[in-house]
């Protein structure tokens, strides 16, 4: 190809053909792009040949990236390798060797409290806490602070408190004392084992284990003992408002045909109990901020006594205008009004448990949470 400046100037002028823009415009739609098309004129420089033919200047060359800034981490917020299999082995020879130390050093004291769970419906809620504490763990474990090989030496510290409290109770015969050193026994061993910050990252499940042992014997009768005043006002209100006439005297409420006695049994520790057991578990497993958790905290001690209130109350009503249903179902060796209290008792739970669930559903509805864009 010859351009114009190669060719011999003449007198005569070349005219150029038209250049038909339509034509040309519908040639490009028909046909098909073609990658050999689009080779470099031969009169100019490829990129190539440029960058190999330019030295590079201060201007072309980019500047250095800044190393970034040290990521500041400290004991706390560092995040340790998760070793799965050292894990499952270290758990599984702990199970098997302090589970038959633990069960032989405190053998009395296991004792005493499966004879509680057994016996006192107070407590009847022991059979499940170990199993839900091991729930509790499980369900945190996408926060597990990561794999120590290393034991803590400061685990020994609450163990040594477990020692002085035994000490301290089988020279004093306290049974109770002596029972609640097997919790600082197992915070112990799980302090020592596995490190301060799966200690702190495991305390709020293993704080519920306090919910298997029996209260001490003078704190639970002084507590009984006001409670089963506050129970018999509280109960004389209630009958009151459905238009009954009760008169609280003391522990007994009297009635127009009778006269209802709140024994310690009704003293409410039962529902107490249950209550503070059943707001630590919705704690452990909702997740909520902590000043939600206050209102749920708060919450479980009026609404046992509640409760517990109710329950009296309907146990009298039926007395009163129900007394040949209540005839009707009680057996042999068995009285009346312990088969209406124990009967209240049995609705007045599930009552418990649809009321506190209801509060957690209003709590939910009254605090969202937002995302702002």
């Amino acid at each position: 190809n010859k351009h114009s400046f190669d060719i011999p100037q003449t007198g005569q002028q070349t005219v150029a053909a038209p250049h038909n823009f339509e034509t040309e415009a519908l040639r490009t739609r028909r046909e098909p792009f073609k990658r050999s098309s689009f080779e470099p004129r031969r009169d100019t420089q490829t990129n190539k040949e440029s960058i190999q033919s330019e030295p590079p200047t201060e201007e072309s060359v980019p500047a250095a990236v800044p190393p970034a800034a040290p990521v500041i981490t400290s004991f706390w917020t560092r995040k340790l390798p998760f070793n799965k299999t050292f894990e499952q082995t270290r758990l599984l020879l702990l199970l098997i060797l302090l589970t038959p130390l633990t069960i032989f050093a405190f053998y009395p004291a296991w004792e005493n409290i499966v004879y509680s769970w057994t016996n006192k419906v107070d407590y009847g809620h022991g059979f499940f806490v170990i199993p839900l504490t091991a729930l509790f763990l499980y369900l945190r474990f996408d926060t597990y602070p990561g794999t120590r090989y290393k034991v803590t030496w400061l685990g020994l510290f609450p163990i040594a408190v477990c020692c002085v409290m035994r000490l301290y109770a089988s020279n004093q015969y306290l049974d109770s004392v002596e029972e609640w050193s097997i919790f600082f026994w197992l915070l112990g061993l799980v302090w020592f084992f596995y490190g301060t910050r799966v200690f702190i990252w495991a305390l709020p499940p293993l704080l519920f284990l306090v919910f298997m042992f029996q209260l001490p014997y003078r704190f639970e009768t002084l507590a009984k003992h006001n409670l089963q005043q506050i129970a018999a006002q509280f109960a004389a209100v209630l009958l009151q408002l459905f238009g009954e006439p009760a008169i609280p005297i003391k522990n007994t409420i009297r009635l127009s045909t009778m006269e209802l006695g709140v024994e310690a049994a009704c003293s409410g520790i039962r529902f107490l109990v249950s209550i503070a057991a059943l707001a630590a578990a919705a704690i452990l497993l909702m997740r909520r901020p902590w000043w939600q958790n206050i209102f749920v905290v708060l919450v479980a001690a009026p609404l046992a006594l509640f409760v517990n209130a109710a329950r009296i109350t309907l146990t009298g009503i039926l007395l009163v205008h129900l007394p040949g249903f209540v005839n009707s179902i009680t057996p042999k060796l068995r009285s009346p009004s312990a088969v209406a209290d124990e009967l209240s008792g049995y609705v007045m739970i599930g009552v418990a448990f649809l009321l506190f669930a209801g509060f957690l559903w209003y709590l939910g509805k009254v605090f969202q949470r937002v995302e702002y864009a």
